[in-house]
């Protein structure tokens, strides 16, 4: 395992874009205003999911942002929490710029979780992996 560069924050935020929406009802449901989007018909079924970060808080949601569109959830945690395979799938590792340490989780279902700003991974690259398994370390890499 290779560890990459610590953040010198003690607290982080997570952004992770998904490829469905529902998997928010996973976790603690995202502030009132302004609701999420409602999942498309036909979405897979958001019990089925891990929470992707346990005990995370939502600082924002995914959909449009200010002229733009937002294309993930945003999530505050303590430095250093486990992030999860949100489904069974298999895992594959970037580093990007604006993303820095990412993950890319090509789960079973058909869609791909895009989990970025990871302080470093755990395991191998290109690995199995089931729901709830740690796939890396929250951090603040990149644009974060």
């Amino acid at each position: 395992m290779r560890r990459l560069h610590r953040p010198t924050r003690a607290r982080v935020l997570l952004a992770l874009t998904i490829a469905a929406v529902s998997f928010a009802a996973a976790c603690d449901p995202p502030p009132p205003e302004p609701a999420p989007p409602s999942p498309p018909a036909g979405a897979p079924d958001p019990t089925t999911f891990a929470c992707p970060v346990v005990g995370a808080t939502y600082t924002d949601n995914y959909g449009p942002r200010g002229s733009g569109f937002h294309a993930g959830l945003d999530m505050f945690q303590t430095f250093g929490s486990d992030e999860v395979a949100v489904g069974p799938g298999r895992v594959t590792y970037a580093v990007e710029d604006a993303g820095g340490n990412a993950a890319y989780l090509w789960a079973d279902d058909g869609n791909v979780y895009y989990y970025a700003h990871m302080w470093f991974f755990i395991g191998a690259d290109n690995r199995r992996v089931e729901k709830g398994e740690t796939i890396g370390i929250l951090g603040a890499s990149g644009n974060a």
